[in-house]
């Protein structure tokens, strides 16, 4: 990490330090990330209120996941994948969707299908997205302002995929069984993300 480090309840600022509390309560641990965060109040303040409003969002856990995933592998972010893979598992995700995801692509079934199609259509057309995008999506059982909510979980992802890129978060214990790096069919799709 390049003038950066992880801050714990200990050393966090004061401001951050209840935070990090409630992290470890709801996880058992404080992520990396979440620590690196921590030095800046406002900006976990920021990050931890785009996660707790994505969680209140009409998706299940697990399509939360599959949004979390697939933006993390568009932006080729190995700790974010690690985490949201193992988060993925948790919340009841095949390994075999996990792996789909991971590669590049998006689940065989298709309601997940749909899901992961539109979040990779939002990434790559950085929004400009049209009607012939959104159908499958609405065909799949999802209602437009779904496309909203997405859009909080996308919003939180990129700060996470930014910031461990930018502080080169190292990988938690946790997360270790689920390590990636981007290959070469994920290298391209998101070079300009």
């Amino acid at each position: 990490m390049t003038g950066f480090r992880i801050e714990t309840a200990a050393t966090a600022p004061e401001a951050s330090r209840e935070i990090l509390g409630a992290i470890k309560e709801g996880l058992g641990f404080v992520p990396n990330v979440h620590g690196v965060f921590a030095a800046a109040p406002a900006a976990l303040t920021g990050l931890t209120s785009l996660n707790a409003a994505f969680e209140e969002t009409s998706f299940s856990p697990a399509e939360c996941e599959i949004i979390a995933l697939t933006t993390s592998v568009f932006k080729q972010c190995p700790y974010c994948v690690a985490g949201h893979s193992t988060f993925a598992l948790q919340h009841g995700v095949d390994a075999v969707t996990i792996d789909a995801v991971r590669a590049g692509g998006v689940s065989d079934e298709p309601r997940l299908q749909a899901l992961g199609q539109i979040t990779l259509c939002i990434l790559e057309k950085k929004g400009a997205i049209g009607a012939a995008d959104i159908r499958p999506f609405l065909n799949a059982g999802f209602n437009a302002p779904q496309i909203l909510e997405l859009l909080v979980g996308v919003a939180g992802k990129t700060m996470t995929n930014f910031a461990s890129k930018i502080a080169r978060v190292p990988l938690d214990d946790a997360f270790a069984a689920q390590v990636w790096s981007p290959t070469k069919t994920t290298i391209g799709a998101s070079d300009a993300a």
